[in-house]
């Protein structure tokens, strides 16, 4: 396969992991279940799903494979599924579109984290579109004090702490097999929910809306964007978290009618008009930055 198809092809698979990842405002919003109930059986189903894949392709080393991601790597899973239950908990106290506009800024988040602790170059370029980022999430907050959704946009934050974490992580200790680490991910954000879970009352329909949340949004969607992520340059995988926030407020709109309020639409253009400028910004230099990893907590 060439370069330039490879490419191609890399995009076409990001939007469309885009397109699968960020239905999750619109389940939260179809299921009639509480944050933690929604997010121990999303978590439960979607391990089911991402179990099967791994052992089709390690076959009886599939327990083998997911000890081999190490103590660093489990550390991963821990921080990413408290950042998953952490996403559902936020999605039912505030608009679909604050969570995203405010995830949008996670690579920054990072960024700047990465400069903190572990004294990465942060350039000006870069230092700029990180306090756009914080200024628009801060537009979104205000309002949200106002409206009270601020809890909502509270745990987004917190969500954006997690991903900054796993970072700093991946960034020092080097590569970890996405598979066996997403995998077992799901399964811890299934049995961090599950003590608070009440599926007692949780209907036949909504087990249905339950299965399809796990298999389709969260296992299709980060598997989608994990293969797609190795075939497009380093800088494209900042497309990402845009995609995303375009998405997830369209799918909310054109279903349910959700329209985002005045000051996420100010906040969120804040957001990423700042991470399509450095994403143009750093297409365009010579040598291009290494790529954060992409989050995998929606």
């Amino acid at each position: 396969m060439s370069t330039q198809h490879a490419q191609r092809t890399g995009l076409l698979l990001l939007m469309a992991g885009s397109a699968v990842d960020s239905t999750s405002g619109l389940f939260t919003r179809l299921i009639a279940a509480d944050g933690f109930t929604t997010a121990s059986a999303r978590g439960f189903f979607a391990f089911l799903i991402l179990f099967l894949a791994l052992l089709w392709r390690d076959r009886r080393g599939v327990f083998a494979s997911i000890a081999a991601i190490g103590l660093w790597g489990f550390s991963v899973v821990g921080i990413n599924a408290a950042g998953m239950v952490l996403n559902m908990l936020s999605l039912k106290y505030t608009a679909v579109a604050n969570f995203f506009m405010i995830f949008a800024a996670a690579p920054f988040a990072a960024a700047v984290a990465g400069r903190l602790i572990l004294g990465e170059k942060l350039d000006g370029a870069t230092l700029l579109a990180a306090a756009a980022g914080f200024i628009g999430i801060a537009v979104m907050m205000f309002s949200g004090a106002r409206s009270g959704g601020l809890t909502g946009d509270l745990l987004a934050c917190a969500c954006l702490a997690c991903y900054a974490a796993i970072v700093l992580i991946i960034r020092r200790h080097g590569h970890l097999d996405v598979l066996p680490m997403i995998c077992a991910t799901t399964l811890a954000s299934c049995l961090i929910g599950l003590p608070f879970a009440n599926f007692g009352q949780v209907s036949l329909g909504a087990w249905g809306g339950f299965a399809v949340f796990g298999a389709f949004q969260l296992a299709l969607g980060n598997m989608l964007i994990f293969n797609a992520v190795p075939r497009i340059p380093a800088a494209q995988s900042g497309l990402l978290g845009i995609l995303n926030a375009g998405f997830a407020p369209l799918w909310v709109f054109l279903f349910l009618g959700e329209v985002p309020p005045t000051a996420t639409l100010i906040g969120g253009a804040i957001i990423i008009g700042a991470a399509l400028a450095h994403l143009a910004w750093t297409l365009t230099r010579p040598t291009a930055q290494p790529a954060l990893p992409e989050p995998m907590m929606t």
